[in-house]
């Protein structure tokens, strides 16, 4: 068995300075990284959930009546998606149980629920009495569908589903 003598080890001896900028290479790197991750995370997501959760405490009691109204006129809305093209969504909304409301505004917003900065709306127009429709760029993902339908500018109808949009089925652009 051949020894290795202490002449045969060559380099620099590791000393204090040495070790003591290793230590602050290692902890500034990650310093830095929690500052540039604490950044992104703080611009996508403020971490409030409400913006004013006392005025929607009140407003709760308001919020459960108008569900009971909603729920006694005993409406049936349907909503359907059509990829027109990726990126690109046609909204169809419905009133399926056969009665009519005149002069009703219906508005669809998507929600995204990682960011609001990321939200779309969109105002369809009738297409029968009891039928509505309109199209918007929408990209593909997991989006939350509001289905607001106002009259004479109160809520007659409110509905919130979840809700996932692809591009696979869409056609191809051109």
């Amino acid at each position: 068995m051949k020894q290795v003598s202490s002449d045969a080890v060559k380099g620099r001896p590791l000393t204090g300075r040495m070790v003591l900028a290793m230590l602050l290479a290692f902890f500034g790197v990650v310093i830095a990284v929690n500052m540039v991750m604490l950044r992104v995370a703080s611009s996508t997501f403020s971490g409030v959930g409400e913006k004013n959760a006392y005025i929607a405490g009140i407003a709760h009691n308001k919020s459960l009546a108008a569900a009971r109204e909603q729920d006694r006129r005993g409406w049936k809305v349907e909503a359907a998606l059509k990829r027109l093209a990726p990126g690109r969504t046609q909204v169809n909304v419905e009133r399926t149980d056969g009665g009519t409301y005149s002069a009703v505004d219906v508005i669809v917003r998507f929600e995204h629920p990682a960011s609001g900065q990321m939200d779309r709306l969109v105002q369809l127009a009738p297409n029968s009495p009891s039928a509505w429709r309109g199209a918007l760029d929408l990209p593909a993902g997991v989006w939350d569908i509001v289905i607001e339908m106002r009259s004479g500018g109160s809520l007659v109808f409110l509905s919130r589903d979840r809700v996932q949009v692809n591009d696979a089925t869409a056609p191809a652009d051109g």
